[in-house]
């Protein structure tokens, strides 16, 4: 989630970049403004892969949803997000250990 105490200046961004590096090693996400409006965000790149990976594995199962049929009325939604996440190749949220 955004925090609006993640908003710096670019000013200050470049003139506390050991500062900036250290939070965003911890995972932290920024936003860097010029003249009040944002222009960039920063993270590490292993925030970056983790965000790619969960946007690739939302793609896979809504194309999985989109090919698959309307499961019975009923049918217990966990069983059938199960069957669908298998059929995209897909892993449940959070079974990557991050």
């Amino acid at each position: 989630m955004h925090r609006t105490q993640d908003t710096y200046p670019l000013s200050h961004f470049q003139q506390r970049t050991r500062e900036h590096l250290e939070r965003l090693r911890g995972g932290r996400i920024e936003t860097i403004t010029q003249n009040g409006l944002a222009v960039m965000v920063v993270m590490s790149p292993e925030r970056y892969d983790f965000l790619v990976h969960l946007a690739e594995q939302g793609r896979l199962l809504r194309d999985a949803i989109r090919a698959h049929p309307a499961p019975e009325p009923g049918a217990p939604a966990g069983e059938t997000i199960r069957v669908l996440m298998g059929e995209s190749n897909a892993e449940p949220a959070g079974s990557e250990g991050r």
